[in-house]
């Protein structure tokens, strides 16, 4: 590039990591905010940071410590992604999951050999690794969108499971392509291909079961103190990720994989301690990544073979992708629903624009013709990937029936009366609501009277998942147990979000200190004064959940103490009235009102739909 380097000196090594992390979280935000895939916000910012303005030259700022750098961040994200991948996903995925990796992998490197060398004209070597980087799909970019659309069924897990899983098929797949076309004989190339397969699964997986369980031993013996168990459990991943690679180039990633994986089937706080870091973590490693790689593209090169990359997008998206979920699928339980949303995601992420940066520098000095091309059209790739699923996957999922257009609705943790009373109020304004509890009588009560409810326990391990969440975006804890409501909302702001896990407050010790800490609690939902304790009590004496106007009535009815208000409804849009929020309320209020309130209110109610009726009757004998 002939571009001003931001990245010149020593002196400079330090505002640029600062540019490239504040571009990268900038970029975070801005795509939270729109809705929009994150990758997308970041791959312009790698752009525009590195071909357009020529700010950032990563091969200058990095040097030779560029590409181990980006091979050992990866390696993070995938420890990452499969710790994040509960056994039970694989159990019950299995088969699907198994042949997609596998067979549909197949049939999307070869549809991708071909079509790469047919529609881009480049050489057949230069075909084949690209097609072999293109077989994965990726976690952290199918992730996001899986959240965003919270599919039903077993598709979310079955993707999230693909993703995983096909990140070290991939990078194998890559490395045996490199080794075929750069083998002079065909009796070379076997024989190489079966060591390095035969090497990947012995130095990959056999290092990664042996790590992760000398690891687990550890833990589970209380060798390791608290302190240190974060920082311990990544230097087993990279001292595996590295030994492994000694052994064998590029299996690496089975190893952190098969070590995420593993740990997994562990169900302990200081996993689950290791699994937030590591979250935390891989969202700053996307970030720096995909700017770091986006910013090594020439501009030119991505105008070379920008046209032709549209037609490679939809072969792979229009016939690679319906075939190979077609084949994986053929006599599993999936309706037919869930094969089609299954089509309709499988977006390239970070693991295809590291390998390939690696295997194209690689191919260039072994002077593989049309090497130079492959890192523009693998990022081209992911570009019209994440933009093409990323605007399909949501509508696609609600025609099928496997989401709602607005999660709007509500999780409500607990089945007693005064929170039956709160969901009959938001179903009777068409606002979906699902309700949990363990106690059977609550359950068969909430059914009886028309409501959705399961028993269940909001803790159990596989509520998430098994759970039907569509169109469900918040979640309100009302039990009677403190501690139940504030774990339940922490395992649940993995799903919907801190900003929409609700609770009520805990009570108060003799000391007047709170039972529950600050930190482990939900948003905490109603006026100063309303526990469970107290909820119970004003049920007891015959306080029931009403729906008003709000106005000086209900403002005096606060203020003398004959109302609780619990959530408010204005412009068609709803929200719980959490502690502290402004006062006196608009719109329309629900909550829990006093014996004679609630009676004032249902018969003002009971009147105007009286006269509603009248009106129509009359209408009708006029008309």
């Amino acid at each position: 590039m002939n571009h001003v380097i931001f990245a010149a000196g020593e002196s400079t090594i330090g505002p640029t990591l600062a540019l490239i992390v504040g571009a990268g979280m900038i970029a975070q935000w801005i795509a939270w905010r729109t809705q929009l895939p994150s990758i997308i916000a970041l791959l312009i910012a790698g752009l525009t940071l590195g071909p357009v303005t020529g700010l950032l030259e990563p091969d200058q700022l990095l040097g030779n410590t560029l590409f181990p750098l980006v091979s050992l961040s990866v390696a993070l994200i995938l420890f990452e992604g499969g710790l994040d991948l509960p056994p039970r996903e694989l159990r019950n995925t299995g088969t699907a999951v198994r042949r997609l990796i596998s067979i549909g992998a197949v049939i999307t490197g070869v549809i991708g050999w071909y079509s790469a060398r047919e529609i881009f004209g480049i050489s057949n070597e230069a075909a084949i690794v690209l097609a072999a980087v293109l077989v994965v799909t990726g976690p952290t970019v199918v992730g996001p969108l899986l959240r965003f659309v919270r599919p039903a069924g077993t598709t979310g897990p079955i993707l999230r499971a693909e993703g995983v899983l096909i990140d070290p098929i991939g990078a194998t797949a890559a490395l045996i392509a490199f080794e075929l076309v750069l083998a002079e004989e065909t009796n070379d190339a076997v024989l190489s291909l079966l060591g390095i397969l035969g090497l990947t699964v012995v130095a990959g997986a056999g290092l990664g079961l042996a790590s992760a369980f000398l690891l687990d031993t550890a833990l589970r013996r209380f060798l390791i103190p608290d302190q240190l168990a974060v920082p311990i459990t990544f230097a087993f991943v990279v001292a595996s990720f590295v030994a492994s690679n000694e052994i064998q180039e590029e299996s690496g990633l089975l190893a952190v994989t098969v070590l995420g994986i593993y740990l997994a089937r562990r169900e302990s706080s200081t996993i689950r301690q290791v699994l937030e870091f590591n979250e935390s973590l891989r969202t700053l490693l996307i970030s720096v990544l995909f700017i770091l790689l986006a910013a090594r593209i020439e501009a030119e090169q991505l105008r070379e073979v920008l046209v032709p990359a549209l037609l490679f997008l939809a072969v792979l998206v229009f016939i690679a992708r319906p075939l190979t979920v077609l084949v994986s699928t053929i006599r599993t339980s999936l309706s037919w629903r869930e094969r089609v949303f299954l089509t309709t995601m499988a977006p390239r992420g970070i693991v295809a624009a590291a390998v390939s940066a690696i295997f194209a520098l690689r191919l260039e000095e072994e002077n593989v013709p049309d090497a130079e091309k492959i890192v523009p059209i693998v990022f081209l790739v992911i570009i019209g990937t994440i933009v093409v699923y990323g605007f399909v996957a949501g509508p696609a999922a609600r025609i099928l029936g496997l989401a709602e257009a607005e999660a709007d609705g509500a999780l409500i943790v607990g089945a007693h009366a005064p929170a039956r009373g709160l969901a009959l109020q938001l179903k009777a304004r068409g606002i979906k609501t699902l309700l949990i509890d363990t106690d059977p009588y609550n359950v068969t009560r909430a059914i009886a009277g028309g409501l959705t409810a399961r028993r269940m326990s909001a803790l159990a391990e596989e509520a998430a998942e098994s759970l039907d969440l569509r169109g469900i975006g918040r979640l309100l804890s009302v039990t009677s147990n403190d501690e139940v409501n504030a774990l339940s909302t922490g395992r649940f702001a993995r799903v919907f979000g801190r900003r929409e896990v609700f609770q009520l407050a805990p009570g108060k010790k003799r000391s007047g200190d709170s039972a529950v800490p600050d930190e482990y609690l939900g948003r905490i939902v109603g006026i100063e004064g309303l526990t469970y304790a107290t909820l119970d009590e004003r049920s007891r004496q015959g306080w029931k959940v009403v729906g008003a106007a709000a106005g000086s009535r209900m403002d005096d009815a606060l203020a003398e103490g004959l109302f609780m208000p619990l959530i408010r409804i204005e412009d068609g849009a709803w929200a719980f009235i959490c502690r502290n929020d402004p006062l006196p309320i608009t719109g329309e209020v629900i909550g829990i009102a006093a014996p004679s309130l609630h009676r004032e209110i249902v018969a003002e109610q009971t009147a105007n739909e009286a006269d509603d009726a009248a009106e129509k009757t009359s209408g009708s004998a006029t008309g």
